[in-house]
């Protein structure tokens, strides 16, 4: 589960990696051997694809006056 900012762009990170990483896969690998490869690396990109979902659909803490000093006092 994703609670930070930070632990949202690992996750980006992490998901960018996997995806170059199929795409590299696609073009060296027989259809039957990429077919094997792929489908845990696919369900764990589902799963953290539906974590960033989660965390994106949450709402957003109230910063404080410390956090955006241009807010007006």
């Amino acid at each position: 589960m994703i609670e930070t900012l930070e632990q949202f762009e690992r996750a980006e990170e992490a998901l960018t990696k996997m995806k170059r990483f199929l795409l590299a896969a696609r073009r060296t690998h027989t259809p039957e051997a990429y077919a094997a490869l792929s489908a845990p690396i696919l369900r764990e990109l589902q799963e953290r694809e539906r974590d960033i979902l989660a965390y994106l659909s949450q709402l957003p803490e109230a910063p404080t006056k410390d956090e955006h000093p241009d807010v007006a006092r």
